[in-house]
């Protein structure tokens, strides 16, 4: 039996957790997402790094010269 000192309890139509998001918003971050996951798959241009003296990736066979060792 419910106390009747406790004021009623009001029912949202909308729960507060919940948010309601235009489709133009929601159309926007889908392409921002579309995009970065492009960028993402697209191949990179630029540099080379090595761990610990190996390079990541593997060897590039453009650069297979400047391993040689000249004495």
């Amino acid at each position: 039996m419910p106390d009747e000192n406790m004021p009623p309890v009001k029912q949202t139509p909308n729960p507060p957790n919940r948010i309601s998001r235009s489709s133009k918003e929601r159309d926007r971050r889908l392409s921002r997402v579309v995009s970065a996951r492009r960028r993402l798959n697209s191949p990179r241009g630029g540099g080379r790094a090595w761990i610990n003296g190996d390079e990541v990736g593997g060897a590039d066979p453009r650069y297979a010269h400047l391993a040689t060792i000249n004495d």
